[in-house]
């Protein structure tokens, strides 16, 4: 056994998420080793690559990179040499911080991670020998002999095939050490942060003297995964970094340490383009409200905080590529993109904390659509576009604890909580339109409800109210909201819709009926649907509130028949065929573009409108991923 018990970082973060209230998790500590196995030790050298921390002169940790000098894994990289050592020989580049770190007897954490099978082990201890080559080939050689080591879980790893590239040029492009006050990092570093899937997390711990006994200095070395961008930078001061903490084994060694020294280190690499970027700072982990404060919709776990100190940023760094012609595999693990309080994705409007909506009726429109519409015993403000966020927790309840979901990888993260943009609403009521998701456990037991009243008890669905289901108004949020033109003027809008992401365009066409800036409205939609006799009266419907100021003319692509035409539409063409590039761009592009539709559908329109020379600020893209 490595450890002695939960030191008092790993400790206070355990009361914090309520760890310490079960008691089989107590003895977790004793699931990491003090000596490496020798088959351990054969997979690091498997590796493409090294990620370890080290700390510099200010005790900052810094997440470095070994990597092997001619991009190629084996045991001229890393072997094993017995008695719990491994000896590691690096290529090393201008910038790396292990140029600054590095030296004898310093305390040193890593993870080896094989990209291609999503296996991985974490190793810490001591630098026995730390040696520079005196040759001028830019290689360091360290021995490191390991007293912590664990077999880590797999969930949140995209999956990579990497090749060696040894033909690299390393360029320091931009060093800040220690930044001032008001610093914050350049906007191409933002872009790189937002642009990144993965981020290895050095962590330190330094030992009380009362402590240092039980519980000895050490650091920490993770890697963090999730989908682009699932790390956010603060807007406010652009230096401030945001990780959403995801179900994990629940050790907690990382945010541990962090809690204990309120330091941590960043680092992220492109495995394209081999750029590498260094991050240290000041850490904090959020719990709770605290968090959902920083990231409203990441109502699950913590989150941690980075106030960047230091940086560098240095290009065609990594002498290893993600293999040409191959693409990386998201992890299935992932939970949805969830953005800070300070952007527009991350708004919440909520009406009151812990506010609940009854639900009063159902509008079936066939087996697997319908509406439901929620009553509120407090006004609502929903701006038409915007999407409503319930929480099913209380209903439905929350998922059991796993470690491990292979058949339903997405339930490990499941809140029970789950967002649809508005379709309808007025001051006290607002409605859903839902399609059910095959396996869905919230949509499931929507239309499963819907379904069973239909069947034995139909009065029931025009007042629903009697059942008495409550959920928990989380609030709404979205900007995918109509623009705000100037008095008298002409707005032309070009909606393009994929099947149930037609929805807010329903709430939308009625808000205009109410528009009274006496603006002439010209309104172009392409809406994409296999079910046109069961979506198609609700787009009808609400286009029949529409006034005079309103032109609206619907571009409807669909493969199945269509019987269900009426209502006031100026004009309606049917297409057999796919929104593809070539109809795209025989439409008015100078039109403010609106889409909403599922991802493969989005993709698909972006796709064709990619070599239309329109500019981004034309497109707005709800994004359909909650």
């Amino acid at each position: 056994m490595a450890l002695n018990g939960w030191h008092i970082g790993e400790l206070s973060i355990r009361q914090k998420m309520k760890f310490t209230e079960d008691p089989s998790l107590d003895g977790m500590y004793t699931w990491i080793s003090e000596e490496i196995d020798p088959g351990h030790a054969q997979f690091h050298s498997e590796c493409h690559f090294l990620p370890v921390t080290t700390v510099d002169s200010d005790g900052r940790p810094w997440s470095s990179i070994l990597a092997p000098r001619e991009g190629r894994p084996g045991s001229s990289f890393i072997r094993y040499i017995g008695g719990s050592r491994l000896r590691v020989s690096a290529r090393i580049w201008d910038g790396e911080p292990i140029l600054r770190t590095g030296k004898d007897n310093m305390l040193i954490a890593g993870i080896g991670i094989h990209f291609p099978t999503r296996r991985r082990n974490k190793i810490a201890g001591f630098v026995s020998r730390y040696e520079r080559s005196r040759d001028g080939d830019d290689c360091v050689v360290l021995e490191i002999t390991i007293n912590e080591t664990i077999g880590n879980c797999p969930k949140y790893i995209n999956l990579r095939h990497l090749s060696p590239h040894p033909n690299t040029h390393p360029k320091v492009m931009t060093e800040r050490l220690h930044l001032q006050k008001d610093d914050r990092l350049p906007a191409e570093l933002i872009d790189f942060i937002l642009a990144s899937d993965t981020v290895f997390l050095g962590t330190t711990y330094v030992a009380l003297e009362k402590d240092a006994a039980l519980f000895p200095s050490h650091l920490g070395m993770n890697q963090r995964g999730g989908r682009k961008g699932f790390i956010r930078v603060s807007l406010k001061d652009q230096r401030t970094l945001v990780l959403p903490d995801f179900s994990g084994n629940r050790i907690l060694t990382s945010l541990g340490n962090i809690e204990a020294s309120s330091l941590a280190s960043f680092t992220f690499v492109d495995f394209e383009s081999g750029a590498i970027l260094y991050l240290t700072g000041e850490a904090k982990n959020l719990v709770g409200e605290d968090a959902q404060r920083i990231m409203p919709l990441h109502t699950q776990m913590a989150l941690t905080t980075l106030f960047v100190t230091g940086y560098i940023f240095v290009l065609d760094a990594l002498p290893v590529r993600q293999t040409v012609g191959t693409h990386a595999e998201q992890s299935p693990y992932s939970p949805p993109l969830r953005f800070l309080a300070e952007e527009a994705g991350g708004r919440v409007i909520s009406p009151n904390p812990n506010q609940t909506v009854l639900l009063s009726r159902i509008d079936m429109h066939s087996s697997s659509i319908a509406t439901f519409w929620f009553q509120s015993s407090v006004p609502l403000t929903i701006i038409p576009g915007q999407a409503a966020i319930l929480s099913f927790a209380d209903l439905l309840g929350k998922p059991k604890y796993a470690h491990m979901a292979p058949s339903n990888p997405k339930s490990l993260n499941d809140d029970r909580v789950r967002t649809w943009t508005v379709s309808d609403s007025s001051t006290h009521e607002f409605a859903l339109t839902v399609r059910e998701i095959p396996g869905g456990v919230v949509t499931g037991a929507l239309l499963n409800l819907a379904r069973a009243l239909a069947k034995s008890r139909p009065e029931l669905l025009t007042n629903a109210s009697d059942l008495e289901i409550r959920l928990g108004l989380v609030g709404f949020s979205g900007s995918f909201c109509l623009p705000s033109p100037a008095k008298d003027s002409e707005v032309k809008l070009l909606w393009i819709a994929g099947g149930i992401g037609f929805t807010p365009f329903l709430r939308m066409l009625k808000a205009l009926k109410e528009d009274n800036s006496g603006c002439r409205w010209d309104i172009h939609m392409v809406f994409s649907t296999r079910d046109p006799d069961v979506l198609l009266p609700l787009l009808m419907k609400a286009a029949d509130s529409t006034g005079e100021t309103v032109k609206f003319i619907l571009d409807l692509f669909t493969s199945r028949k269509v019987t269900a035409l009426a209502g006031s539409i100026d004009d309606v063409r049917i297409h057999s065929e796919r929104v593809d590039s070539k109809y795209l761009r025989s439409t008015d592009l100078s039109r403010k573009i609106y889409l909403c539709g599922p991802k493969p559908f989005e993709a698909a329109v972006l796709g064709g409108l990619a070599n239309s020379s329109i500019s981004a600020h034309q497109v707005t893209v709800e994004g359909f991923a909650y």
